[in-house]
């Protein structure tokens, strides 16, 4: 009948009452485990402790309730086209945080980054301080724009607040704008060329080099 290693006979110590190797080895590597579990645990704690600090439950919308609920009911309407990468961006229109209007045609000439997030996201609020260093530093090269999708006003813009972003954002509050450009989780980043063709589209949160990789690999150049 076989064993299992639980079943073996223990162990006995030296005359000196050492404990055998294996025993060691086994003090070692559960004391390993445990510094291991608890450095991952300090981890953990410490990212959530980072994304709570800027994440707004007061009056923002659960985006996992809100996006399942996409699955129900047509975001897009018939006959309206989405975003499929190589080929021309869909038009829809942009309705700012800060007031106006624009169709996205209007922003072709320069390569754009939609950045598609919401206030309930906290990888969404943590990746917002990356694109905000990306606008600065870009210039003329490349426009930033975030699209906050089925969250309220007040929120979105405390979250823009808190995190400082000064590239401009737009209200999806129905995530019609983000069913066209293929969402279905946040963040989700779409780069949209000079010529107003889909050339990438990313689920979740970019830091600076995963975001400059993304750059670089579709030519776009920026400083």
């Amino acid at each position: 009948m076989s064993t299992t290693p639980t079943d073996d006979p223990a162990p006995q110590s030296p005359p000196d009452g050492t404990a055998p190797p294996a025993v060691r080895r086994r003090r070692i590597g559960g004391r390993g485990l445990t510094v291991a579990v608890v450095v991952a645990l300090c981890a953990a704690l410490t990212f959530s402790w980072v994304a709570l600090r800027f994440l707004d439950r007061s009056s923002g919308v659960d985006p996992a309730v809100a996006l399942s609920d996409l699955s129900v009911r047509p975001a897009v309407p018939p006959g309206t086209p989405v975003a499929v990468e190589g080929a021309p961006a869909p038009e829809v229109e942009l309705q700012y945080l800060d007031g106006g209007r624009q169709a996205l045609s209007e922003l072709r000439g320069t390569p754009l980054l939609l950045n598609f997030w919401s206030s309930t996201c906290p990888p969404c609020i943590t990746e917002m301080p990356v694109l905000e260093r990306l606008a600065q530093r870009s210039g003329d090269s490349l426009r930033v724009v975030g699209v906050d999708v089925v969250d309220t006003p007040e929120a979105a813009r405390r979250q823009i607040s808190r995190t400082g972003v000064t590239y401009r954002n737009a209200a999806d509050p129905s995530g019609s704008v983000f069913a066209v450009f293929g969402g279905t989780a946040l963040p989700r980043t779409v780069l949209v060329g000079a010529d107003g063709r889909v050339l990438e589209a990313v689920d979740g949160a970019l830091d600076d080099t995963s975001l400059a990789e993304l750059l670089a690999r579709n030519g776009v150049d920026v400083p």
